[in-house]
Parts: structure tokens; sequence; C-alpha cells
């Protein structure tokens, strides 16, 4: 009678206790993950935002006059030297521009009509007031609002 060891149910108790536990862990990690991928595509949206500002904040300083374009879900920065000499820059980040204000023109970039015509900026004369709002193109849902001032000294 004086033998050592587990018994059946001794056995199914601990298998039962540590399925128990491995449950709770599986799910912790779980939503830890989702949690970690969501926090990082919010701080990926957070940097383009800063991307995009800080070019336009050096074209503004830059570039006596200058246009902004939307087209293809991409930001385009044409700027002109001299009468006839202009160079284009994209900005690499995709994102819907759409609820974009600059100078209180709303932009929407699923519209059809030139909005180049419309932002045509001329840093010299007046400070431009940018409300950059980025959507994700894959989800509707992300997006990110950025309330800024471009400015410089006004040489009228």
């Amino acid at each position: 009678m004086n033998q050592k060891g587990v018994t059946l149910v001794e056995l199914l108790a601990a298998l039962a206790l540590v399925s128990i536990v491995a449950a709770i862990a599986w799910t912790v990690l779980g939503i830890g993950f989702k949690h970690t991928a969501v926090e990082t595509g919010k701080t990926k949206m957070q940097q383009d935002a800063n991307i995009i500002i800080s070019t336009l904040t050096n074209e503004h300083r830059r570039n006596s006059t200058y246009s902004l374009i939307f087209e293809n879900d991409k930001l385009k920065i044409e700027t002109c030297t001299a009468p006839g000499t202009c160079s284009n820059q994209t900005l690499e980040q995709n994102y819907d521009f759409s609820g974009t204000t600059i100078n209180g023109t709303v932009i929407d970039s699923h519209d059809s009509t030139p909005v180049d015509q419309i932002l045509n900026l001329e840093p010299k004369k007046n400070h431009t007031y940018l409300t950059l709002k980025l959507t994700d193109l894959n989800n509707s849902n992300k997006t990110i609002t950025v309330e800024t001032a471009l400015t410089r000294i006004l040489t009228n």
C-alpha cells in the first residue's frame, strides 16, 4: 500500500489546469499582437503625416511660389524657379487626402476637377493654413488629422 506515483485523477486535474492556463496565456498573447499591429499602423500614419508636413514646410520656406497637386492618392509639389523651369516632387506616401483643407479650400482627391489650379501658394505674401487628413486606402476607418500653419517672413 505504500506505493508512490500519480493517480489518473491527479494527472487529469493537472492537465486541465495547465490547459486553462495555456488558453488564457494564448488569448492574452493574441490580444497583445493585435494591439501592437494597430498601434504600429497609427504610428506609421503619424510619421508619414510628419514627413509630409516637414516637406511642405521646407518647400514653403525655400520657394516664392509652388503648387500642390493631389492625384492618384499621392501629393505632388510643383516648384518653378523661373518661367518654364519647373520641377515636380512626388511624396511616396499613398493616402486618400480627401478632407484636407488648405487655406479653407477642401480637397476631394476623388474629384476630377484640377485642384492644382486652386492651390497655387505664394509664401512671401500669405501664410498657409493646413489641416492634413490622411485616410488609409485599405481601411477607411484609419485616419489621422494634423492642423498646422506653414509660415515664413512675409515680404509682400
